[in-house]
């Protein structure tokens, strides 16, 4: 095999393959790029992990065929330090690849590509068209509430719900809720011509990765086949394994009724956070995350923690309806809904010390979207007397 790429154009879709490239070291030809020559003048770059996968063709002078399995991470760091515009990649018939540009000549040794993992069937029944930057911007909106670890798979990713021109996001880790929901231009792609009714849970791990690829003037094709989500953009194929699982009924925990409702301006409160976490997140004596004492009395609210390290005590005016009320929360947690409400005021609703606090947007009149909604909610911590 042999093949000449622009530098650009290889640096370019090696960079965006390293998305489903495997960390694990366990099997050598998933921590690799499978390079195969697709006729004249195009290679197809492919990478897959075994739960996710990347696929891209990129233009090429190739002078001879083949199929060969290159490792990703070392690939990718070699091109970045290549002197000229183009880098040729030979390999010869001892599996050895020479990679050069100008005078500089790099060997590694490849695998062969036809033991490379088959890919599963990337076309699916069922799907629909979104703008790229409206998909790339609610996920980001959402993105801190998906559970890292739990064992309760569902919550490892985000619960998407597609009816016609509706989008709504979920993503729950136990402590946190967020939703997010639009309505905006979406193209129906189902080859039944059915109504747009989709629902399914992406993982984290995936979501993070695709926010990467996506260009947000583009749009995003989105297709699901039986076990898999295809994401099709401009030239190139990403596709994750769905987490098969029925999402929890989110909407059972949230508070249906408020006895305390506060308006709030959004950014006083971040701010007042935000120096609150100076405090709140120091480690001291195994001590971290120390939690924020939140007093609602009248139409102030003291924020305040005391830790082994030192204090905090800060005041904002709000608007209160109902009583008084002191609550305490992680700081960071409560932080992170805050920031992904994107209004300038916030409408807090709460019950009582040990319910969680339902963040709204409270711009009423004055907001310009209105075809977009959002809640966040956060659990509360039982303060020590």
């Amino acid at each position: 095999m042999k093949v000449t790429f622009t530098k650009s154009a290889l640096e370019t879709v090696v960079n965006d393959s390293l998305c489903a490239v495997s960390d694990k070291n366990t099997i050598p030809i998933v921590e690799g790029i499978r390079f195969r020559t697709e006729g004249e003048g195009v290679c197809s770059i492919t990478t897959y992990d075994l739960e996710k996968g990347f696929r891209a063709e990129v233009e090429c002078d190739t002078e001879t065929p083949g199929n060969y399995v290159i490792n990703a991470q070392k690939l990718n760091r070699i091109i970045k330090f290549m002197p000229d515009q183009y880098i040729t990649i030979e390999i010869d018939d001892k599996f050895v690849a020479s990679i050069t540009s100008g005078r500089t000549k790099f060997e590694l040794h490849t695998l062969d590509g036809n033991s490379f993992p088959s890919l599963p069937e990337l076309d699916g029944e069922r799907g629909f068209t979104i703008n790229s930057g409206i998909l790339k911007k609610m996920i980001n909106q959402v993105a801190f509430a998906i559970a890292v670890t739990d064992q309760r798979p569902m919550l490892c990713g985000a619960y998407f719900v597609i009816e016609n021109d509706k989008l709504k996001i979920v993503a729950c880790d136990g402590n946190r809720l967020a939703i997010r929901e639009k309505i905006c231009d979406i193209k129906n792609n189902n080859k039944d011509n059915s109504d747009l009714a989709l629902n399914f849970i992406v993982p984290g791990k995936t979501l993070a990765q695709l926010i990467k690829l996506m260009n947000d003037e583009e749009d995003i094709t989105i297709s699901l086949g039986r076990k898999h989500v295809i994401f099709k953009m401009e030239g190139k194929t990403f596709f994750s394994r769905l987490i098969d699982s029925e999402y929890i009924d989110y909407e059972r925990v949230i508070p249906q009724r408020a006895e305390i409702s506060v308006d709030i301006d959004r950014m006083n409160l971040i701010s007042s956070l935000e120096r609150a976490s100076l405090v709140t997140e120091e480690k001291a004596l195994g001590q971290t995350k120390a939690y924020v004492r939140c007093s609602f009395e009248g139409d102030i609210l003291k924020i305040s923690s005391n830790t082994i390290t030192g204090s905090v005590y800060d005041e904002i005016f709000t608007t209160k309806e109902g009583d008084d009320l002191i609550i305490g929360f992680n700081c960071r947690f409560f932080l992170d809904a805050l920031r992904a409400a994107d209004s300038d005021r916030l409408k807090l609703l709460l019950t009582g010390p040990l319910v969680s606090v339902v963040i709204l947007d409270n711009d009423g009149e004055n907001k310009k979207e209105k075809d977009e909604k959002y809640l966040y909610m956060v659990c509360p911590v039982k303060m020590k007397e």
